[in-house]
């Protein structure tokens, strides 16, 4: 049911209305997501051809059969028969072959392995991926706000300078200039509304729930005073060990190692052991009822030997340069992490105090306009949602690298370690 049809699969469980921020991030989880049934796949494959090598050295019983019709000689003796029938039961097993098949279990199980940290890796930035399409609905929600409200406030002017321009109080060119600047308003709104539905759609592919565009999300509750460690060093020890980059960066090289091993056991000698019992409908001392063999091989000589050795070492040190590249990527991500956490951290402080002046002087607007005073009370409140727009953003900016921060060294550590 699963293969034969994904999108009800996908949608089996439906998303809560309206979406909170928890039920978006526990999709990253899905199983029947294509990235996460992609890997499921590969693993489920490595496990079986785990099994094969395994089974390869198992025991093997094999039945031959035989029919075949002779016509006997003239010298043949009275009662043979012209039927040479025969049924053999065959049972072999590989009994050794100097460390290759141990090779070839220890580097799958490490390619296995491999694949798991890869899975908890791709969840993981799943998880982050959700975090920031669900963050980029808000914002544009929050942008709609905006200029929708400026949308009402040009509209207003635009049409009260049409009215004064027929009574004679204003001169056309301010009312064409009102005109355009109304007209890119409406641009700009158009625009934020097409932006809110992209990032909803995105946002539903990400969790896998394509045609279930979420029209209302939950606002999360953030923190933005969660601190980190000052100390780099620490956090990028701990990333280079324990981060999931770094877990399956380790586990792949493992494995490359270990198919040096393949490679340098692949001429061994092997010894394998085979019983035969038949049955023949023609009797002849020629022939026996059962045999037990013991075949050894040993290989003398084999031109590409070398050669896979040789392959395997160069695949080896590809991964070490992999792994290194992935440390050094790990060491600059980690700073630049800290260094956006605590340059959001300053801007969402100037933030807090822009915020309590456009706070301020909007009731100072509201206040002059019930008092028949002019005032830019139109001003003012798309100022006040622009600035709480951009507050907001910068609020979910910080969370997110935050949220990095902790999938490369661990929530626990972060705690633990009191910032200086």
């Amino acid at each position: 049911m699963l293969l034969c049809s994904p999108a009800a699969a996908l949608q089996a469980d439906p998303l809560p209305e309206p979406l909170t921020f928890e039920a978006a991030l526990d999709t990253a989880a899905n199983p029947a997501h294509f990235e996460l049934l992609q890997i499921d796949q590969q693993l489920q494959a490595l496990r079986a051809e785990l099994g094969i090598k395994q089974g390869e050295y198992g025991f093997s019983v094999d039945f031959r059969g035989r029919w075949r019709e002779i016509g006997t000689s003239d010298l043949a003796l009275p009662g043979d028969d012209d039927g040479d029938n025969a049924a053999s039961l065959i049972v072999s097993k590989p009994l050794y072959d100097f460390g290759l098949q141990n090779s070839r279990e220890n580097y799958l199980a490490l390619q296995l392995q491999a694949l798991e940290y890869q899975k908890q890796m791709k969840i993981e930035r799943r998880r982050l991926q959700i975090m920031e399409r669900y963050f980029a609905v808000l914002n544009a929600d929050n942008e709609f706000i905006s200029e929708n409200e400026a949308l009402a406030i040009g509209f207003i002017r635009y049409d009260n300078a049409l009215e004064d321009q027929e009574l004679g109080l204003v001169p056309e060119i301010e009312v064409l200039r009102l005109q355009s600047e109304y007209e890119l308003i409406r641009q700009k709104r158009s625009l934020a509304v097409h932006r809110q539905r992209l990032t909803r759609a995105m946002l539903a592919e990400a969790m896998g729930y394509p045609e279930q565009l979420s029209s209302d999300l939950e606002v999360p509750q953030i923190d933005p005073r969660q601190t980190v460690p000052d100390d780099l060093d620490a956090m990028v020890e701990r990333a280079l060990n324990q981060s999931p980059e770094a877990l399956l960066a380790h586990a792949r090289t493992r494995a490359a190692h270990a198919a040096i091993g393949i490679a340098d056991a692949s001429n061994n000698p092997s010894l394998d052991l085979e019983l035969e019992v038949s049955r023949y409908e023609r009797d002849s001392r020629l022939r026996d009822d059962w045999r037990a063999s013991l075949y050894f091989e040993i290989p003398i000589y084999s031109s590409a030997s070398s050669d896979k050795v040789d392959l395997a070492q160069a695949k080896h040190r590809l991964a070490l340069a992999d792994q290194q590249q992935m440390q050094s990527h790990l060491r600059l991500e980690i700073l630049e992490l800290w260094q956006q956490i605590q340059q959001l951290q300053l801007k969402l402080q100037g933030h807090s105090i822009e915020q309590d002046y456009r706070d301020k002087y909007l009731d100072r607007s509201r206040a002059e306009y019930e008092l028949e005073f002019k005032t830019d009370l139109g001003d003012s409140m798309v100022l006040y949602s622009r600035s709480n727009a951009q507050r907001l953003r910068s609020l979910y900016a910080y969370e997110l690298a935050y949220q990095r921060l902790v999938a490369l060294v661990g929530f626990d550590f972060i705690n633990q370690t009191p910032s200086q």
